[in-house]
Parts: structure tokens; sequence; C-alpha cells
């Protein structure tokens, strides 16, 4: 449909504009934006029909008195917009605004559905297909997915870990459809450019925040199913009974800067009798005096609930984690031990 007698905006007729630039000849314009007003680019060119020659000359002698060009039709249209910005802004820059250009869709239903709460996700995935599940918890971070395979009967959850080594050979369509169907099915009741990744990476990034009682369930299937697939997660996971191995001496100042007590001192409860060498680990290298005030204060625990160490023992884990993206710590690798 012809856009000639469209009404535009302002915003609008600067995007009509930069399109008939083209994509090299804008970019020095695009690449003088800040990120709010390439949202309002991105927002308006996503909005236009087709506009041919008569109203893009129109919007031009607007804006200037004399143009020559040779492009007089402006397609318009989040694609256009897209290839506009792609050379000219960063990916991650690119995606975002993409992102918050497109109305409910496949594309960005993954973004929606990580803000719905755990419990009516994991309520409304455990009546799915275990597949299905998997391609969902796929889309989110480790810490997300691991809350909701929490939420799980430990069967369905064992299933839908196994099913995430199938989710990067999945037809893309497939995975755009179940999409669609969790914006129009679940979405529409309920408020609030992927990548493949490597089955195992992703998997052992999701056991690391799992209880230790999930995570072994769900390790002893796959490893009598598939050992070596078992063995590929086992070296990606990092955790607690990992960090005298993995975390430098020099490293453990900064993760005492960067927890709160109350957790540290749980983590240190509850893995004086599960992993003793970590507890020991990180007390021998504080300084004299805070190493004998924490076990001063671990002798007056009498108990720390299993849900509560658990908690504390995946909030050490992520602040290991943020550390080591900060550049404040630099793990050792597996075969360096």
């Amino acid at each position: 449909m012809s856009g000639a007698g469209q009404r535009l905006t302002r915003q609008q007729k600067a995007a009509v504009i930069i399109g008939v630039l083209g994509s090299e000849t804008a970019g020095t314009v695009l690449e003088q934006l800040d990120e709010t007003s390439l949202r309002q680019f991105t927002h308006a060119m996503s909005g236009l029909n087709r506009i041919d020659a008569p109203q893009v000359r129109a919007t031009i002698a607007e804006f200037l008195a004399e143009l020559a060009t040779d492009a007089e039709v402006v397609r318009g249209g989040l694609g256009q917009a897209r290839e506009l910005l792609e050379q000219h802004v960063g990916e991650g820059l690119l995606m975002r605004i993409l992102d918050a250009a497109e109305s409910p869709s496949a594309h960005n239903v993954w973004q929606k559905l990580a803000k719905v709460s755990d419990e009516a996700l994991a309520d409304y995935l455990s009546r799915e297909h275990p597949q299905t599940t998997a391609v969902v918890v796929s889309k989110f971070t480790p810490e997300h997915a691991a809350r909701v395979l929490n939420r799980l009967e430990p069967e369905l959850a064992r299933n839908v870990v196994i099913g995430l080594a199938r989710v990067a050979s999945l037809d893309p369509k497939v995975i755009a459809a179940i999409g669609d169907t969790m914006s129009r099915s679940f979405l529409a009741t309920h408020s609030g450019a992927d990548r493949k990744r490597n089955p195992a990476d992703q998997v052992g990034a999701i056991m690391n925040y799992t209880s230790p009682a999930l995570r072994d369930h769900i390790l002893d299937h796959i490893e009598a199913e598939q050992p070596e697939f078992a063995e590929e997660i086992r070296r990606k996971m990092f955790t607690v009974e990992d960090i005298p191995a993995r975390v430098p001496r020099r490293g453990i100042a900064a993760l005492i800067r960067s927890i709160d007590q109350e957790t540290l001192l749980k983590v240190l409860f509850t893995t004086r009798e599960s992993a003793p060498e970590t507890c020991e680990f990180i007390l021998g290298n504080l300084s004299t005096r805070m190493a004998e005030q924490l076990r001063e204060e671990l002798g007056e625990i009498t108990s720390v609930r299993r849900k509560d160490g658990e908690q504390a023992q995946s909030e050490i884990i992520r602040v290991i984690r943020d550390l080591v993206k900060r550049g404040e710590i630099e793990l050792v690798e597996e075969e360096e031990v």
C-alpha cells in the first residue's frame, strides 16, 4: 500500500530523510546519535509504510531548499531500520533498540518471559513437554533457569536438562513457533538474535545454581544415559567445592569485600561438613584477626536451614562469577589445577 498520503510526525520525517541517504551516507548522522535518539529513530522508521517519491520530495523540502538524490523511495519497516543501523551501532545496543521497537512476538517473547514470576512460569511449564520447557529455559540466565528447574518435579527437571542438549540442533522455525505459542497462550494472560550455545556450557552454568540434591539427581541420570555429556557438564560446572582449586588465594580478599557477612557465615557453616577444604581455604586466606572473628561467630551458630544454606552457596558462586566478569578475579583453568 502506498504511503503517499501518510501523515508523518517530525520524527518520521527525519527517518524518511535518513532512509533516503542510505546506510553508508546515513552512518555519519547515526553515529552522532545517543541511545535515546536511536530508539526514537528506530520507532519512527518501523512505523512507516512505503513512502513514495512525491511525499519523499515534500518531506525533503521541509528540511532543505535543495537536495540532490537518486533515491526517492523509502521502504520503511523494522528491517530497514536494522539495515541502516547495523553498520554503525554496536551489536548489543542494536539488539536492545530493535527489541524495544518490536511489537510482542516470538522475537522478544523471551525477554517478556524473563519478567514472569518463577512460580507462575514453573506451574505453566510443568504441564508442557520437557523439550518445550528446555527451549524456554535455554533463553534464561543460568540463575533464572535454575530457579525455574528447582520448582519442577525432579524427574521433569532431569528431562528438561537432557532436552537442553537438543535445543541447539532444533530448526529455528520450531523455536520461533514455541515462542509464538508462549506469547499467545501464556503471556496473553500474565503480565510481567539468539546464538547457539554449547549445551554443556549451558547445562553446567545452570547446575551451578540448582540445589545439590537436584543437581546430583540430574547428573546421575545423565551419567547413566550419556556419560560423555555428563563428564563435559562437570568440567563446565563451578561449585563451592571448586573454590580451593579454581579461585586464587589473593582473590579471597576481593570475594570477602563483595559478599555480606551473614551469607559468608552460612557458606562457611554449611561447607564445614560438606566441603571442609572450601571452608578452610576461605578462612586460611583471611587476616588472622578476621579469621578468628568468623570462627567465633561460627561457633555460635547451631544450625542453618538447608534452603538458606543452598541459597548462600548459590550467592557466593554468583559473586565469584561477577568478580571474574569485572576482571577482579581470574579463575584457574581446570587443566592447570
